[in-house]
């Protein structure tokens, strides 16, 4: 009798989890002011998500995976960016920038930070 209330708690979360796999090519809009951090290099991106798997204490982490805050880029809201290639099996993700706030136009973002940050997928209508 437990294991079938346990399976009728848990049937509802394992049916409405879609996860979206993000792939090449991806347009992104940001909703929010701030809404993102893209990373300027590619081994501060892998540094953090290194130290994000691990779960690292929070003395670890700062002295492993602490990023110069001139390398991070925030996201304003309006701005978009698309996926140009996947990196560490799709951990992360080299974008190009579409803004007129910077000359630079490639970063690196995290797939965990895509997933969790209010921005919204521009779809291609054909």
């Amino acid at each position: 009798m437990r294991y079938l209330f346990l399976l009728l708690l848990i049937l509802p979360f394992s049916i409405h989890t879609e996860e979206y796999e993000f792939k090449e090519g991806d347009e992104f809009l940001a909703k929010k002011y701030e809404t993102i951090a893209l990373f300027l290099y590619r081994a501060d991106a892998t540094r953090v998500n290194i130290a994000r798997d691990l779960s690292y204490s929070l003395d670890d982490f700062m002295s492993y995976a602490t990023v110069d805050q001139r390398d991070i880029y925030k996201i304003r809201k309006g701005e978009t960016f698309v996926l140009t290639e996947s990196l560490r099996d799709g951990d992360i993700f080299e974008v190009n920038l579409k803004s007129k706030r910077t000359s630079r136009e490639k970063y690196f973002v995290l797939s965990e930070d895509l997933k969790k940050s209010s921005i919204a997928l521009i779809t291609e209508e054909s």
